[in-house]
């Protein structure tokens, strides 16, 4: 008989209806990210777009073993975590502000270690953040040669390979005395911004290493780094003290401090392909090491010298704000909304 702790995993694998429901996400612990909050999800399956996104379940440990990081720190044993993309129908607990368009829970890493993770992607909230928002804030932002790289299939593959590369990289740690740890408990507060600052850069890093392999389309290759840019400006107007804001102006100051993000005289932005890819890489490997070293100092280093709104990041926003973007989508979930006013 499973554990209490790993049965969850086995109900409702076949059912249509997806339900989430549990006290997982630490973000509003703000003293040692240790305390979980209670959320619900709850979401139609759509099966076409879950067969689609299989390929990166299933490649998972191959993305372990060539993660850009010493061979001393990678995962021997890696689990292909299950992908479902639904349709959200309902949310709520801790759900307030920033609308969540996927998750990979959950966070235990007894769980993690054993069984691997539950990937769900909401796609009908991704598809409504890239029409109302991230397509205005390319238009203020990007430069005009630049702008048709915008699309919606690299925004939405990259937040697949973001929630899949949560469950790649450090997590269960052995610290320099012989002590076993996780990287949670070693970091406390800056996990939670390191680690959503890990996820997204290793899956700009992972897209590469699957377009190398003629997994994904070479088509791919530009238009993920300059829709990544443009959603490193969303998710920074959520505010620097939120965990998705800080690690988002962690990795754009490190890649325009490496010449990969360039800002020019009209005030809009630019990718220089050719410096790219190695800047993901150098902090995909920065961030890992510290992680993987339980080195909280580092850490700490990292974000209080990188996760600053700098000039060109005010640039970005001020030109965002004079476009009236608005902030964040705020759903109305009107099937729930009849049910529960006829109960």
């Amino acid at each position: 008989m499973l554990p209490l702790y790993l049965a969850f995993l086995s109900c409702f694998q076949d059912s249509n209806i997806d339900v989430t429901i549990g006290p997982y996400e630490t973000y509003e612990d703000g003293l040692f990210s240790y305390k979980a909050t209670f959320e619900a999800f709850v979401g139609v399956r759509d099966d076409v777009a879950t067969s689609q996104v299989k390929l990166f379940g299933d490649q998972l440990e191959d993305l372990e073993k060539n993660l850009p990081l010493d061979n001393i720190y990678k995962s021997d044993n890696v689990s292909a975590a299950p992908i479902r993309v639904m349709n959200l129908l309902y949310n709520s607990g801790d759900v307030k502000g920033p609308q969540t368009i996927a998750f990979n829970l959950p966070n235990d890493e007894r769980i993690v270690n054993e069984r691997g993770t539950s990937m769900v992607m909401l796609k009908n909230i991704s598809e409504a953040k890239f029409k109302n928002i991230l397509k205005p804030i390319a238009n203020a932002c990007i430069r005009e040669e630049q702008k048709e790289y915008v699309d919606f299939e690299p925004y939405y593959t990259h937040i697949v390979c973001h929630e899949c590369c949560h469950g790649i990289g450090p997590h269960s740690i052995t610290l320099p005395g012989g002590k076993k740890s996780t990287v949670r408990m070693e970091l406390q507060e800056c996990h939670s911004a390191l680690e959503e600052a890990k996820a997204d850069i290793v899956g700009l890093w992972a897209l590469n290493f699957l377009i190398n392999k003629g997994l994904l389309p070479k088509s791919l290759s530009k238009s993920m780094y300059v829709s990544f840019l443009a959603g490193c400006f969303r998710s920074i107007r959520f505010g620097l003290e939120e965990a998705h804001g800080k690690g988002q102006a962690l990795q754009f100051n490190w890649l325009y401090d490496k010449g990969a993000f360039i800002l020019h005289s009209d005030g809009k932005f630019s990718i220089d392909f050719t410096k790219v890819e190695e800047a993901v890489e150098s902090l995909g490997r920065e961030i890992m090491t510290i992680q993987a070293k339980g080195d909280k100092p580092a850490a700490q280093s990292l974000l209080q010298s990188r996760a600053t709104l700098t000039q060109p990041l005010r640039v970005a926003l001020e030109k965002i704000e004079h476009m009236q973007v608005p902030v964040d989508i705020a759903p109305i979930f009107g099937t729930a909304s009849k049910l529960l006013a006829n109960n």
